[in-house]
């Protein structure tokens, strides 16, 4: 599959969008030199656009709850987000949530935080090698989708969205991923070159139908599905802006 999207690449014009899904994402888009936008629309990339609505000063983003447990030591005063499986991580301040954010957006307000999370985080740190490394979802999907192809237009190249999946499992889909990268490129006004069939319904029903949502469901999370499945309600557009060792420093653009 990687070669056959390498191949479209090399014969088409270089601002141009592909949605590619899990690791083969992140391959592509550091194979084509691209600017990748991480989509983890439940709740990675939510969480991360909500930390930096709510004024976090920057995010650190690990693969590892050790390294998370390991660059506190170096960073006493950060905030630990993340979450394994949908559930907080033990000792951590708060889950992958976004809704959870929102309620403590005082306490995250110019604070330095630590994040990682199950899918999300590791896909963002296997982009290493692209131009540009962004966070999007549906709910910062107008401005992620500016500042994508602002970036895209400077460096002549393409953008790569990657719809994370399940990490693990290869190139499993993640219904709503799908369905949050395609409300992004559609912004874009740019020719999509290859893309999985855009998922049918309403987003909150996309959403809340997805394996993901169902577990999130289960877990009593219905407030972030929701929250997740919103359009447009924030402009914070997280980027990578340089990677320390096993870590990414997060912080807003745009």
């Amino acid at each position: 599959m990687l070669d056959d999207l390498l191949r479209r690449g090399t014969r088409e014009n270089s601002m141009s969008v592909y949605i590619a899904i899990g690791e083969v994402g992140c391959q592509l888009a550091n194979e084509l030199q691209g600017v990748a936008v991480v989509v983890d629309a439940l709740r990675a990339s939510a969480t991360m656009a909500t930390l930096l609505h709510c004024g976090a000063r920057e995010i650190w983003v690990v693969a590892e709850v050790e390294e998370a447990w390991r660059l506190k030591e170096t960073m006493p005063d950060a905030l630990l987000v993340g979450e394994r499986q949908s559930v907080k991580v033990a000792g951590f301040d708060f889950s992958n949530s976004p809704t959870e954010i929102l309620r403590a957006s005082k306490l995250v307000q110019g604070r330095r935080v630590i994040f990682t999370s199950t899918t999300g985080a590791r896909r963002l740190l296997s982009c290493r090698q692209a131009v540009a490394i962004l966070v999007g979802t549906t709910i910062n999907a107008t401005a992620v989708a500016k500042v994508a192809k602002e970036r895209a237009e400077r460096q002549q190249r393409p953008i790569v969205l990657v719809a994370s999946g399940v990490w693990g499992k290869g190139d499993e889909w993640a219904t709503e991923d799908v369905a949050a990268a395609w409300e992004i490129a559609e912004r874009m006004n740019l020719p999509i070159v290859q893309a999985p069939k855009c998922p049918e319904g309403e987003l909150a029903k996309v959403f809340a139908e997805s394996r993901h949502g169902k577990e999130l469901l289960a877990l009593g999370l219905d407030a972030d599905v929701h929250c997740c499945a919103q359009v447009d309600i924030t402009t914070a557009v997280p980027q990578v802006m340089r990677f320390e060792g096993m870590a990414a420093l997060v912080k807003a653009t745009g």
